[in-house]
C-alpha cells in the first residue's frame, strides 16, 4: 500500500478546475488499495464544495493541519481539531489588522471579519492575514504562520501540514515514506519530510523546490511513473 498527501491549490486544482485526467488517476490509484488524501490551507468545507463528486480523499488535513477528517464508509468524519484561543489572536489581529486585511475561519462553515461576530460555541481554526510579504511572527508561543501566495495563515502553533500527516500515518498505522507533492511555501513542512517529494513543473520558488526531489506536468504523471521513482 502506498500514500499519497497532496496539496489541493495550485497543485490538483489549477486555474478554478481540477483536470479529468487527475480525478481518474486518483480513483485508479485508490481502486488499487492505495491512500490518497488531501493537506491544504483551505478549511474542509469550502475544500469539499469543489471536490464533491470528483475526488473522494481517504483522508483530509485541512487548516495546513488544524483540522484532520477520515473517510468513514461514505462519510468523512472528523478526528482532530486544534482551534485557537480568542483572547490571544486578538492580539494578532491588532498587530496585524491595521495594515493587513484579516479573515477569521471557523468550524461552522463560516468566515467572519471581527471576533464579535462569532456565534456561541463557535470555534476559530486559523485566521488569515492577506499580504504579499513575509510576515514576522511575534507570538510564537501559541500562533505558526504558514505563507502561501498573497496570504498568511495564522494557526495552532502545535500543528502543522506536517504534524497532520504524522497523525495520520499514526491513524492507519503505515509506516512507509509517504509520497508527498505540493506547489507552495506552505507545502515546505511536510515535502521536506520524505525522499518521494514532488512539486510541479510550472513552480519556480527556491524555497519550494529546494524541498523537493523530483518534479512532475501533474499528480497524473506522478501517479502513472511512481512505481519507477528510487
Amino acid at each position: 500500500m502506498k500514500l499519497i498527501a497532496s496539496d489541493f491549490d495550485g497543485t490538483i486544482f489549477i486555474d478554478g478546475k481540477i483536470k479529468t485526467e487527475d480525478i481518474e488517476a486518483i480513483r485508479d490509484f485508490q481502486d488499487k488499495g492505495n491512500l490518497f488524501g488531501l493537506v491544504t490551507g483551505r478549511t474542509y468545507h469550502s475544500l469539499f464544495v469543489l471536490i464533491e463528486g470528483k475526488i473522494d480523499p481517504d483522508f483530509i488535513i485541512a487548516n495546513n493541519g488544524s483540522h484532520i477528517f477520515v473517510k468513514n464508509g461514505t462519510d468523512m468524519i472528523e478526528i482532530l481539531k486544534y482551534s485557537l484561543d480568542q483572547d490571544k489572536l486578538r492580539d494578532v489581529i491588532d498587530y496585524y489588522g491595521r495594515t493587513y486585511p484579516t479573515k477569521i475561519f471557523t468550524d461552522k462553515d463560516r468566515e467572519v471579519d471581527r471576533l464579535e461576530d462569532l456565534r456561541e460555541g463557535e470555534e476559530i481554526l486559523s485566521l488569515a492575514i492577506y499580504s504579499d510579504h513575509i510576515l514576522e511572527n511575534p507570538f510564537q508561543e501559541d500562533f505558526s504562520f504558514h505563507k502561501s501566495i498573497g496570504v498568511t495563515d495564522v494557526i495552532n502553533s502545535a500543528v502543522s501540514k506536517q504534524t497532520g500527516i504524522e497523525f495520520i500515518k499514526d491513524f492507519y498505522g503505515f509506516d512507509k515514506e509517504i509520497i508527498a507533492i505540493g506547489d507552495d511555501f506552505n507545502d515546505i513542512s511536510f515535502l521536506e519530510q520524505t525522499r518521494l517529494s514532488f512539486s510541479l513543473n510550472y513552480v519556480k520558488e527556491k524555497e519550494v523546490l529546494d524541498a523537493v526531489n523530483f518534479k512532475v506536468e501533474g499528480i497524473r504523471e506522478l501517479i502513472e511513473n511512481i512505481d519507477d521513482v528510487k
